[in-house]
């Protein structure tokens, strides 16, 4: 299969719009399920741990999908993976309406995880294919701000839908948001494919080893990283709401809309940053910004305190999330990118999901106030696992890329 190479420095092409439309509405869906389901389970009788479970089992079932869809997508078709993602999605975020019982929507969430490896890995691999090389992490930003539009929107949404209507017009809504994503893959088509093209004639069809099926060497330095990033990650996602409830604050949903906001700055600028100046002067003042912002969260008491650790939250996350996921793509071969993606994607599940499981347990026998510390505590962590895994390679990284950019 060939792909075509970009001739010029344009970013917003149309393969890009339509990826980043696709990623738009599929995160929308996510993430209204993602704060309404919790909800939904206490509402048919579950506590904090089934809330977390839900996120626990949706990440899972991501995790085990994605080294098929990798496998998928780097030697079949993007846009099959693509297609697949949406039609899951679209149909599961429907077939909640159906589950009354807790067995059952637990059930449905963990194969929604399926969609969710799809969606991602596809949409991920698909914008590192066709953003210019030189403008990796502006482009990366840029792409992540469907992400970041879709936590402003989605959250609030289904918050505002629960409260002045019920939970079968929310599993609706992000149904149809799911079907207009999935009618956007349709026309990403970019890829052609040749009996006997370059790509196929220089890399002849080897059988490969599990190992290699499963992951991408060069993505599990970031995906390290990744994982304790996406841990407290999993806690904000899961359990803010909840948190906000038992200190009797209302209106939670604009902690949401201004940690997108706050997240939207940070990508736009952010990518250009690290591509002008270098990928650890962004990194790391990030991570800081993380820490702080747990650390205000524990200690709230009030929706300013909320609204202060957003802030400090989206900034931080916005720098650090898209800035890995360029030097993941950077280091990775690219006809390995597809299990590239697949590794990183999986680091953000797995971190998301244990994160989501075993803070459920802890807030129920420690408190939301240790939850969000210990959060802060596996951003340090993540902080010296770049420090001692990661910064020397991209130290090289930049050499090598500034050298090639001097030359020319």
């Amino acid at each position: 299969m060939q792909r075509k190479k970009n001739t010029s420095e344009k970013l917003w092409t149309k393969y890009f719009i339509l990826t980043f439309i696709y990623s738009l509405f599929t995160s929308i869906s996510n993430n209204m399920l993602l704060t309404g389901l919790p909800l939904y389970a206490i509402h048919l009788g579950g506590n904090n741990s089934i809330s977390g479970l839900l996120f626990g089992l949706f990440m899972l079932f991501a995790i085990f999908s994605r080294p098929l869809f990798g496998k998928l997508i780097d030697e079949k078709s993007r846009r099959m993976v693509l297609i697949t993602g949406g039609v899951i999605s679209a149909i599961l975020s429907l077939s909640y309406v159906f589950a009354l019982s807790i067995g059952l929507l637990l059930l449905l969430r963990a194969f929604h995880g399926f969609g969710f490896g799809a969606t991602t890995n596809s949409s991920g691999t698909v914008v590192s294919d066709i953003v210019p090389k030189s403008r990796l992490a502006e482009g990366i930003g840029y792409f992540g701000l469907a992400n970041t539009l879709a936590t402003a929107v989605g959250p609030a949404l289904s918050l505002f839908i629960i409260m002045n209507y019920n939970y079968n017009l929310l599993f609706i809504v992000s149904s149809i948001l799911g079907f207009i994503a999935l009618f956007c893959s349709f026309f990403i088509n970019y890829e052609r494919k040749n009996n006997e093209s370059e790509h196929e004639l220089s890399n002849p069809k080897v059988k490969r080893k599990l190992s290699e099926i499963m992951y991408e060497k060069t993505a599990l330095p970031t995906g390290l990283v990744t994982i304790f990033i996406y841990v407290a990650m999993g806690a904000t996602l899961t359990f803010i709401p909840i948190y906000a409830l038992s200190l009797g604050i209302e209106d939670i949903g604009l902690y949401f809309t201004v940690y997108s906001f706050a997240l939207l700055f940070t990508r736009i600028a952010g990518g250009k940053l690290a591509d002008k100046y270098g990928y650890s002067l962004v990194i790391i003042p990030g991570m800081i910004m993380i820490v702080l912002s747990f650390v205000v969260l524990a200690y709230a008491t009030s929706l300013s305190a909320f609204i202060i650790s957003a802030i400090l939250y989206g900034l931080g996350l916005g720098s650090v999330d898209p800035t890995l996921n360029a030097v993941m793509i950077r280091l990775c071969p690219p006809d390995r990118r597809g299990v590239g993606n697949s590794t990183f994607f999986t680091a953000k599940d797995l971190g998301g999901g244990l994160g989501a499981v075993i803070f459920g347990f802890v807030s129920l026998s420690q408190g939301f106030r240790s939850v969000y510390l210990y959060c802060a505590l596996s951003i340090i962590l993540a902080m010296i696992a770049y420090h001692f895994i990661l910064r020397r390679q991209i130290s090289s990284m930049e050499k090598v890329v500034g050298g090639i950019k001097q030359s020319a």
